[in-house]
């Protein structure tokens, strides 16, 4: 199955809608975040977090990157699902890091949910493509 997801070719970020399923799966939270092939991660707000019945600051594992004000070592946590591009992969690492206000952004898409598809980002049509993987 492959879903079209439509974007802005001319501007200088892709937001797309992603949403993150609750602890128990029963609540979503929809988030407007960057999908960025240069990050590893898919991060969301601390807020979202714990709107969603985790607790960021529990968790052992943490990651470090690199960030406009330096290097933090932000939270990594095991989310029930994240639905993006019409796709859902359950049980998924995302890290808790607050974006900069002035970015607009709840959160970012990154590589450990895209490498999950075969993306074609089609800049001529506007349109985003995901094909998941077998």
């Amino acid at each position: 199955m492959t879903t079209q997801t439509p974007f802005n070719p001319t501007t200088y970020i892709i937001p797309i809608r992603m949403e993150v399923e609750s602890v128990n799966g029963l609540k979503i939270d929809s988030l407007l975040a960057a999908l960025d092939t240069g990050a590893s991660y898919t991060f969301i707000p601390w807020d979202v977090a714990f709107r969603l019945g985790y607790d960021p600051a529990r968790s052992s594992r943490r990651q470090r990157i690199a960030t406009g004000g330096g290097i933090v070592y932000a939270p990594v946590i095991t989310v029930h699902a994240v639905r993006a591009l019409g796709m859902r992969e359950e049980n998924i690492d995302v890290l808790c890091h607050d974006l900069p206000e002035e970015s607009n952004l709840d959160g970012v898409l990154g590589l450990n949910f895209l490498r999950k598809f075969d993306i074609n980002l089609r800049f001529s049509k506007g349109i985003i493509e995901a094909t998941r993987l077998a």
